[in-house]
């Protein structure tokens, strides 16, 4: 295995991590997979964030997100960062789409593993 490679399996596991908690899990367990502030890029602004911005419980009781249909494109990485495209389908769980999500992540090793850095995504409905 490349070095590529392996860096590549070390984000994308954490990518799964982070799905699986936007699924089932808590915004306090998604932010431990964030560094703090974490930059978000919303339709008008740039905000630096104390506190990861979505709460995956909320989306899940307002929305019926279930499950979703991700794929990772890691278009750049090193040994401290790395640039990813990630495009998704958030579905309900009889697999129908409620919305389609595109986004840029950039994550960084800093010493303590892969985290999620800053962000920008553009949600779309089915």
């Amino acid at each position: 295995m490349s070095r590529r490679d392996g860096l590549v399996a070390e984000v994308l596991d954490l990518l799964e991590r982070y799905q699986q908690a936007i699924e089932t899990g808590t915004r306090d367990e998604i932010q431990t997979m964030v560094h703090l502030p974490v930059g978000y890029i919303t339709e008008d602004d740039v905000q630096m964030r104390e506190r990861y911005p979505f709460d995956p419980v909320k989306l899940r009781e307002v929305t019926g997100f279930h499950h979703g249909k991700s794929d990772y494109d890691v278009i750049a990485i090193d040994e401290t960062k790395a640039h990813i495209v990630i495009t998704a389908t958030r579905m309900r769980e009889d697999d129908s789409p409620i919305e389609y999500v595109s986004a840029f992540y950039i994550l960084q090793n800093r010493g303590e593993g892969w985290k999620i850095a800053a962000f920008s995504g553009i949600r779309t409905e089915a």
